[in-house]
């Protein structure tokens, strides 16, 4: 998987690509978002537009960035998710959990910063 991360006052974008699965892919995501939240930026803007799959370690992982910058005052926004993400996210009952947003400028307007 290949990560853009793009940090901007509270606000730390990562845009996802490729396969967002057990493994190397998800410790490298867990890992960028952790950090960026350990420096400030509690808002998290994911875009997944790029993202065609996503297992069970992937959903429990981007469940946890939004739950750690929850309770660190911020909150976790998705981009365009990919139809098999948001079908998916959809089906374990999580998409309702998260804003979603057609660009990025809009979902980095919703955080407020």
């Amino acid at each position: 998987m290949d990560l853009d991360i793009r940090e901007s006052g509270n606000i730390c974008t990562l845009k996802l690509k490729g396969r967002l699965v057990s493994g190397e892919a998800v410790n490298q995501f867990e890992t960028a978002f952790q950090s960026a939240l350990a420096s400030g930026h509690v808002f998290l803007v994911l875009d997944l537009e790029a993202l065609p799959y996503i297992d069970s370690s992937g959903i429990g992982s981007v469940v946890n960035a939004l739950r750690i910058s929850s309770k660190m005052g911020g909150t976790t926004k998705l981009v365009k998710p990919s139809s098999f993400v948001a079908k998916t996210f959809k089906m374990v009952g999580i998409l309702s959990l998260f804003g979603v947003y057609e660009s990025e400028e809009e979902a980095v307007a919703s955080c407020g910063g």
